[in-house]
C-alpha cells in the first residue's frame, strides 16, 4: 500500500480541530507513523481553511519528509477537508457506550480508539499508552459487533464502558496538552475558505455538462441519420412539419427540456442561490420525505 497522509478531524471537549495523520508506512525497512507537528507538538487547527493555509506554506514539520508531502501541498482545499469517516468524536465515546452495541457504534468506537492510540504512541503520551496497555479488552472493538452479541459480549461492552468512565477524560486531556496551533496567513486561509465554498458550484457545473451530453444523444429507436436528414434538409418527418432545428412530432409535448419553464417543478428539484461574504453560489435542493437533500457527495 502506498504511503498516504490523511486529513482528520478531532472533536474535543470544547472545540473541533483538524490535522494530518500519516498511518504506518515503511521506509528503507523501517516502519513509521506520524502526525502533523514538530518535536513535542501536535499541530491542529480550528478550521480546514487554516489547515490548508499552513500546509501550502510550511515545510518545517515532521511530515515534510513523508513520501506524499509534496503531492499533499498541491491538493485543493476540498481534498484536505476530512471525509466523514475521518472525523473522530472523542466526546461521543461516552454516548456510544451508554447504548446497546450496534455494528455502526462498534465500528465508530474502534476507529476512534485506533487514532487515539496512534496519537499516544507517536507523541509518547504515557497516559494514553497506559490506558490501552492496561486494558486489553479494548482490542475487542476491532473485531466488530459480533464480539458483543451475546451475554459475555455484553459484559465485555459494559466493562469497556466502565474503563472509559474511569480514564477517558485523562486521555482527552493528554491530547489537548500536546496540541499547538501555529499562526497562518489570514489571506491564504480566506482563499482556502473560498475554494471550499466554491466546491459545490463546481460539482453543479459537472452535472450540467452531463445533462447536456445526455440530451444530445439520439433517443432509443431513432437513428442519427434520420435526425440528421430532418435537421439538415428541413424535410417533413413522419409526425409533421419540420423547422430550422429539425423534425418535430407529437411526442415533443412529453419531453422535458432544459428550456422548459416548468422543468425544475417536473423533476422535483429546486435550484437555489446562496449569497455569502465571498460571493454568490448556486446549488440544488430536493426533499426526501420531509428532509432537505442538497447537491453534494459524502456529506459535502
Amino acid at each position: 500500500m502506498a504511503a498516504d497522509i490523511v486529513p482528520i478531524g478531532l472533536a474535543l471537549d470544547d472545540r473541533d480541530v483538524f490535522t494530518l495523520w500519516a498511518p504506518r508506512w515503511r521506509d528503507a525497512g523501517d516502519e513509521w507513523e506520524a502526525f502533523l507537528g514538530k518535536d513535542e507538538d501536535l499541530y491542529a487547527f480550528e478550521s480546514v481553511p487554516d489547515l490548508v493555509a499552513f500546509v501550502r506554506a510550511n515545510d518545517d514539520n515532521d511530515l515534510a519528509d513523508h513520501p506524499a508531502w509534496q503531492t499533499l501541498t498541491a491538493l485543493s482545499a476540498h481534498e484536505l477537508d476530512p471525509e466523514q469517516d475521518k472525523r473522530f468524536d472523542l466526546i461521543k465515546v461516552y454516548e456510544l457506550l451508554a447504548e446497546k452495541p450496534t455494528q455502526e457504534s462498534v465500528d465508530e468506537l474502534a476507529a476512534t480508539m485506533s487514532v487515539v492510540s496512534a496519537i499516544g504512541s507517536v507523541c509518547e503520551l504515557a497516559t494514553i499508552t497506559k490506558f490501552f496497555n492496561g486494558n486489553p479488552v479494548l482490542a475487542s472493538l476491532s473485531g466488530g459487533a459480533q464480539n458483543f452479541s451475546d451475554k459475555p459480549g455484553l459484559r465485555r461492552w459494559h466493562e469497556i464502558g466502565a474503563i472509559v468512565d474511569k480514564g477517558w477524560d485523562k486521555v482527552v486531556d493528554a491530547i489537548e496538552g500536546v496540541i499547538s496551533t501555529p499562526t497562518v496567513d489570514s489571506d491564504a486561509a480566506k482563499q482556502a475558505e473560498a475554494e471550499l465554498l466554491a466546491a459545490p458550484e463546481n460539482e453543479l457545473e459537472d452535472v450540467d455538462e452531463d445533462i447536456e451530453e445526455e440530451s444530445a444523444e439520439p433517443e432509443e429507436g431513432q437513428s442519427g441519420e434520420a435526425r440528421g436528414e430532418a435537421g439538415a434538409h428541413g424535410e417533413a418527418g413522419a409526425h409533421g412539419e419540420t423547422g430550422a432545428h429539425g423534425e418535430t412530432g407529437d411526442h415533443d409535448d412529453d419531453v422535458v427540456l432544459g428550456g422548459d419553464v416548468d422543468f425544475w417543478e417536473k423533476v422535483g428539484i429546486d435550484p437555489i442561490r446562496m449569497i455569502t461574504s465571498v460571493g454568490t453560489f448556486y446549488t440544488l435542493r430536493c426533499y426526501l420525505d420531509e428532509d432537505p437533500v442538497f447537491l453534494g457527495r459524502n456529506g459535502r
